[in-house]
């Protein structure tokens, strides 16, 4: 069970960082220091996706809801 959950972690987490890495790549025009930021970023929310997820989305919620 426990290998489970730590094989479900790790590949949850390796398609969020792989999806937000080329989120990052579109994102051209960003000066070598914000760069590294976003990429810090993309790590760090990549290790804690299972609290970084849930807010984002419900921010995107609040956003479309906003627009609506």
């Amino acid at each position: 069970m426990t290998l489970l959950l730590i094989s479900v972690y790790m590949l949850t987490g390796l398609y969020l960082l792989a999806t937000w890495l080329r989120f990052l790549k579109k994102g051209a025009g960003l000066s070598p220091q914000k760069n590294v930021l976003s990429f810090l970023t993309v790590g760090i929310a990549t290790l804690f996706w299972p609290l970084v997820l849930p807010i984002a989305y419900v921010k995107l919620l609040d956003a479309t809801a906003s627009q609506s």
